[in-house]
């Protein structure tokens, strides 16, 4: 009889207890303040209200380190999502890595079809292989312009520049190409090396150009748009394997809702950031793009010859 109603003691307060929400973890490479932040907030309060509590979600940043150590996190299954720039492609899907070539696309969604159709379930593939990560959606970027001290209209105006550039190996072929001397330099000593002289132009969004303030110290902002690219949302593939049905279309959708949202705050700050770096003294100039495109293609060309055969007809179809 005791053991009875030791039992039955035992079941009710067992059926008291509520059931413990599964985390998931969230790491975003960019600052509290940058739009890509502001959608992971956005994704965590979505995805925590839509499950009504059965997922909770922590977002993590850069205080456990850079955005290689984030995808390398999710790899493992440290991290569910993580956020990614250009690294994800070339790390990989290397033979796919074709959507934030200088000088290719006339606009993002052109840069889009890459991850479209069969070039996207090829990179899909690559990813969950090489990766253990599946790519769950694509944020759009402003597109990448020149700053200068001097107007840039066409390549001319490159020429012999020492240009910082990410260390990405394609964009320093294709600069090399128009003209520019290639300096790849750490973002956090871009503004050092342009007050020093140490560089004499670079290339950014907008966006990272005010936030850098690199209005102090150069005075064009040279709309080249030369680069349309993406932040990849990675998922690690083992955790969306064992999401039941139900849970991966909410969670899907949370992620497809928020970045919808996130687009639509990306292009109003585009135009704030022109405005806000006018107002700070810089001149904007309408660069000779098509000057520069016809510069670039043969560098692009032979790039492009290092991508799976689909990418680089692509790519060609672009230029030609």
């Amino acid at each position: 009889m005791k053991n009875f109603v030791l039992a039955a003691v035992i079941g009710s307060v067992s059926l008291a207890v509520p059931a413990v929400a599964e985390d998931i973890s969230i790491a975003l490479h960019v600052d509290p303040s940058h739009e890509m932040f502001r959608v992971g907030e956005r994704l965590k309060e979505t995805i925590e209200t839509q499950s009504e509590g059965r997922f909770t979600v922590t977002l993590l940043g850069t205080e456990v380190g850079g955005e290689r150590d984030h995808l390398e996190g999710a790899s493992i299954g440290e991290y569910q999502i993580a956020l990614g720039g250009s690294m994800p492609m070339s790390l990989y899907a290397a033979e796919y890595a074709a959507s934030d070539l200088p000088f290719v696309y006339d606009n993002s969604e052109a840069a889009r079809k890459v991850y479209e159709g069969e070039l996207g379930e090829a990179v899909q593939n690559a990813m969950v292989s090489n990766g253990n990560l599946r790519l769950v959606g694509l944020s759009v970027r402003n597109p990448r312009n020149l700053t200068s001290k001097t107007p840039v209209m066409t390549p001319d105006d490159v020429a012999g520049a020492r240009l910082r550039i990410p260390e990405i190996a394609p964009w320093v072929t294709i600069w090399q190409e128009v003209g520019a001397l290639p300096s790849p330099i750490a973002w956090p000593e871009v503004y050092t090396s342009l007050q020093t002289g140490v560089i004499e132009m670079q290339e950014n969004p907008v966006d990272f150009i005010y936030a850098g303030r690199l209005y102090e110290v150069q005075d064009y902002v040279n709309k080249t748009e030369h680069v349309h690219s993406f932040f990849h949302w990675l998922m690690n593939n083992d955790f969306y394997e064992e999401l039941s049905d139900a849970d991966r279309e909410l969670i899907q959708g949370a992620i497809t809702e928020s970045i919808t949202w996130g687009d639509e705050l990306v292009k109003a700050n585009e135009s704030k950031a022109y405005e806000s770096l006018e107002a700070e003294g810089m001149e904007i100039v309408e660069s000779d793009v098509a000057a520069f495109r016809e510069k670039a293609k043969p560098a692009i060309r032979k790039v492009a010859e290092g991508f799976a055969p689909e990418v680089r007809d692509y790519v060609l179809s672009q230029i030609d």
